[in-house]
């Protein structure tokens, strides 16, 4: 299997080991939780760019929640979508790549593609969802992974009103990018903001070859109530003693990767 469009998770133990020859799976460990073919119906999985435990927990939390309706903001292999699809009565896909709708035409009766910047296209498909008093449930957001693309996101995010328990989560909360996106958002502002934990699932440390020693993964998690808050509110991160120690072993170690290199070419 390989990282390209169409690759399918077809052994639900497929384990990347140190001498993988992809450069970018290659010590990645266990590729997929195995029960979630299992649980989504299907022999193989289309290729999903989440950890087992990222995995698990979109499957726990989609299982459960059964949306009416959830939006993915950045679909690209389409591997979360094929989860969404299957708990959600209707997805919305948003994505900048018009190829995304391309190849997953005609894959999921209940998704509609929605292509363009999210900035763009976010802002009026929540003012219309909201218009029409629809009971959003979940939202994933995986788009942008600049820290102005995420806050921009999550900002757009905030400007709906749930009728009804939304969850949000955002992937890759780990990587320094997003995870400055995530602290920068107006969470306080909206009061229907219950709870936010930035590390729901924590990263990791990426030892592969071709990413080795950067930040990746982790999923954050906010869940937005009709009722407004009468609690106190902040944003937590359980994780972030383990993220500051992690991000300054990486920053030192991409640096001296960069210094092999640079000294190689002498």
């Amino acid at each position: 299997m390989d990282s390209e469009f169409g690759s399918i998770m077809g052994d639900p133990y497929k384990v990347y080991f140190a001498d993988d020859p992809d450069p970018g799976k290659a010590g990645q460990g266990l590729a997929t939780c195995p029960l979630v073919p299992e649980i989504l119906g299907r022999e193989a999985l289309d290729y999903w760019q989440m950890s087992p435990s990222e995995q698990a927990a979109m499957v726990l939390l989609l299982q459960n929640l059964k949306p009416s309706v959830a939006i993915e903001i950045g679909t690209k292999f389409g591997g979360s979508l094929q989860v969404l699809a299957r708990f959600s009565e209707k997805v919305y896909s948003l994505d900048i790549d018009p190829e995304v709708e391309r190849r997953l035409a005609g894959r999921y009766p209940n998704v509609e593609f929605v292509i363009g910047p999210s900035n763009e296209t976010l802002p009026p498909l929540l003012k219309r969802l909201q218009t029409e008093g629809v009971n959003l449930g979940f939202i994933l957001v995986d788009g942008d992974h600049t820290s102005k693309g995420v806050e921009t996101d999550i900002n757009n995010v905030l400007q709906f009103k749930p009728r009804h328990p939304l969850y949000v989560v955002m992937h890759d909360s780990f990587s320094p990018d997003c995870r400055r996106g995530l602290f920068r958002a107006q969470w306080e502002r909206n009061p229907h903001v219950r709870v936010v934990e930035i590390d729901f699932v924590t990263g990791t440390v990426n030892p592969s070859p071709e990413f080795r020693g950067q930040l990746w993964g982790g999923l954050a998690l906010a869940i937005l109530l009709p009722e407004p808050r009468a609690t106190r509110f902040e944003v937590s991160a359980r994780a972030q003693m383990t993220y500051e120690r992690s991000d300054r072993r990486s920053t030192l170690t991409i640096l001296k990767s960069l210094l092999r290199r640079a000294l190689g070419r002498v």
